[in-house]
Parts: C-alpha cells; structure tokens; sequence
C-alpha cells in the first residue's frame, strides 16, 4: 500500500517536469503495468478476491462495535447481591460493546470476520483503483497537458486523499481487532457462553495476560440477565449498524 502512494506522488512530479516527453509516455505505461500487477496480486490475497471492488460501500466508522470484559454483580428483583453457597457474590462476565450490547463469543468473532472482510474491499479499492486511474488519465493525455486532463487528473488526486481517512481508519480498526481477538480468545478459556467461570480454579486475574477482575463491575437481575441471554441478538452478528 505504501508503495502505491510513493509511486502516485512519484507520478505526479515526474509529469509536471516531463509532461511532454517520449519518456514520459514509456513511464507512464510501466507504472500503470506495474499498479495493475499489484492490485492483481493484493486481491488474489485478499478473502474476497473474486468479488468486484466497484460495489465497495463506506462504512459507518463510529458504529463499527469494540468489544471489552465488563463484570456484572447478579441481583435479586430487590436488588440484593445473589450468592454461591460458599458465600462468595455471584458474578458474570460478558463481552460488551460500546454501545452497551452484550454478545456471545462466537456472535463477535462473526462479527470481527465481517468488518477484517469489509477493511480489506475499501483498501483494495482505494490502493489499486486510485493509482490505475490517476495513470490512465495521464496517458490519455499522450503527454498534453490540457485543462480537461489536468482537471481529471486533479480529480482522481483528490480522491486519493480523501481516502486517507478511510486508510487511517481501517488501519486503527485492524489494530483494535487484534487486541479483541486476543480477548476472546481467553474468554472463551476462561468462560462459558453465558459468563461463567469453566473452573473454580482458574485465575480469572490473568488469563493469556488478561485480568478479567479489574474494572468497575455492574448490577444486574437475574431475570434480566435470562431474558437477555434468550434474546437473538446475544447470538447475532448483525452488522446493519455500521454498514451503508
């Protein structure tokens, strides 16, 4: 990805210095070649390869769900912390967004294989198709610099950096779903689906070198938290929210 960017500006000084030039025809085609052939192997790694970049839609940054452990102190109707029978407070704990939703282990990791799916579309389409287009224009120009291809060239340009947000977006969302995959990995090690430690004996301060202990905890009913484990979208992986 870096190198499209460097070959783009690259592109762009070349042509204001050389526009007119028979060696600058030969560059242009090289690079355009060369775009091509990067963008051919980028989407032949890439999970949705065989599907077109042309329908890519943005996402809805802000909605996209982060995940982290939050503790739940269970209650009777009165409010009154339930107990074990050896006397020690019942808790759960669950994954839950940012918005306050609860889902399941495997409703997440649905989830993160649609929004890594959708990051990878956007930055197959805004690396490969910016840098083939700013190029085709420049050839079509056969080295004129008229107003019309300046003015398109100009254009795919400015597409380019308009993309930058959604680069630096997809980039810090690769690095968010990382460390919630790290998260319920050990989740999953650590509890059942409805968030229960598996084993009295499991140091739920530091599981794979997470604390699953630490954080302001909060109350629940037992009812409530039943009636919300039974809800569909405990188990959904939805992503209505963050898509366009």
């Amino acid at each position: 990805m870096k190198n499209l960017i460097l070959k783009v500006m690259t592109l762009g000084v070349f042509f204001l210095c050389v526009n007119q030039s028979v060696e600058a025809q030969g560059f242009l085609k090289k690079l355009m070649k060369g775009s091509s052939e990067s963008a051919t192997k980028t989407e032949a790694t890439t999970e949705n390869a065989s599907e077109s970049t042309d329908s890519v839609k943005p996402l809805k940054w802000d909605m996209i769900p982060v995940y982290t452990a939050k503790k739940v102190n269970v209650t009777d109707e009165k409010g009154n912390q339930l107990k074990n029978e050896d006397g020690t407070p019942i808790t759960r704990v669950f994954l839950v967004d940012q918005f306050g939703n609860k889902r399941s282990a495997e409703a997440v990791k649905e989830q993160h294989k649609k929004i890594n799916k959708a990051i990878g579309r956007i930055l197959l389409k805004v690396g490969g198709g910016a840098a083939l287009g700013v190029a085709g224009g420049l050839l079509a120009s056969k080295g004129k610099a008229s107003g019309g291809v300046i003015g398109g060239v100009a254009g795919a340009a400015a597409g380019l950096a308009l993309s930058a947000k959604d680069i630096k977006q997809a980039k810090a969302q690769k690095k968010s779903l990382k460390e919630q995959e790290k998260l319920v990995e050990a989740y999953q090690k650590a509890f059942t689906a409805e968030g229960t430690p598996v084993d009295a004996s499991v140091n739920l301060a530091d599981v794979d070198g997470i604390d699953f202990t630490a954080g302001d905890a909060v109350s629940e009913t037992a009812e409530s938290l039943k009636a919300e484990l039974a809800n569909t979208d405990f188990n959904s992986s939805d992503d209505s929210s963050w898509t366009i």
